[in-house]
C-alpha cells in the first residue's frame, strides 16, 4: 500500500512472531505518544497488549504496517459490548507520523470488520490527540463526535460505503 510520501507499506495479520516488534514500537515512543494512545506515559501492561495483539482471539483484529521489514504502527479492533460494533485504536511510531500509516491501517481494519459483519467501529480519543482527529477525518466512512469532559466518543458508520469500495 502506497503512502502519502510514496513509500510502501505492508499491512498484515500480525502473528506471535510480532510481539517483540510491538513491544518495541510502544516502548519507542515517546511519553506524550503513549499518554495519547494508552491514557498513561508508563503503562504497566504493554506486554499484555502486545500478547493480546499477537495472539489469535475471537473478536479480535490486529494489523501491522510494515516497512522494509519493520514494523512502523498497529491498528486493531476488539469485539464491542453492542453487537455489530468494535472498539478500534490505531498507534505509529514518531518517525513515521504524518505519512499515511494510521489512515491506511483504519482503512483496512474498516473493510475487514465490515466484511466480518460489523457496523460500527468505536474510539476514545482524548481530545488533545490531533494525530488519531485527523486519521479519523481523513478515514472514507463518516463518523460522529461527542465529547464527554476530555475525551471525544468517536463511531465510525461502516454501514454506508467507503470512497474507495
Amino acid at each position: 500500500m502506497a503512502l502519502l510520501d510514496g513509500a510502501t507499506v505492508r499491512l498484515r495479520l500480525l502473528a506471535s512472531d510480532d510481539f517483540d516488534a510491538v513491544v518495541s514500537l510502544a516502548d519507542s515512543l515517546s511519553d506524550e505518544e503513549r499518554y495519547l494512545r494508552f491514557f498513561a506515559a508508563h503503562p504497566a501492561y504493554v506486554d499484555e497488549w502486545a500478547s493480546s495483539l499477537t495472539e489469535p482471539r475471537e473478536g479480535i483484529v490486529a494489523l501491522g504496517a510494515f516497512e522494509g521489514g519493520r514494523l512502523i504502527g498497529v491498528g486493531n479492533y476488539a469485539g464491542g459490548t453492542t453487537p455489530g460494533s468494535a472498539e478500534i485504536a490505531v498507534v505509529v511510531a514518531h518517525h513515521h507520523h504524518d505519512r499515511g500509516v494510521g489512515t491506511a491501517l483504519l482503512g483496512e481494519l474498516g473493510r475487514i470488520a465490515r466484511r466480518n459483519g460489523i457496523r460500527h467501529l468505536t474510539a476514545d480519543v482524548l481530545a488533545e490527540n490531533s494525530a488519531m482527529h485527523r486519521i479519523i477525518v481523513e478515514s472514507p466512512w463518516p463518523f460522529t463526535l461527542r465529547r464527554n469532559g476530555t475525551v471525544f466518543e468517536v463511531d465510525v458508520d461502516l454501514e454506508r460505503p467507503a470512497a474507495a469500495d
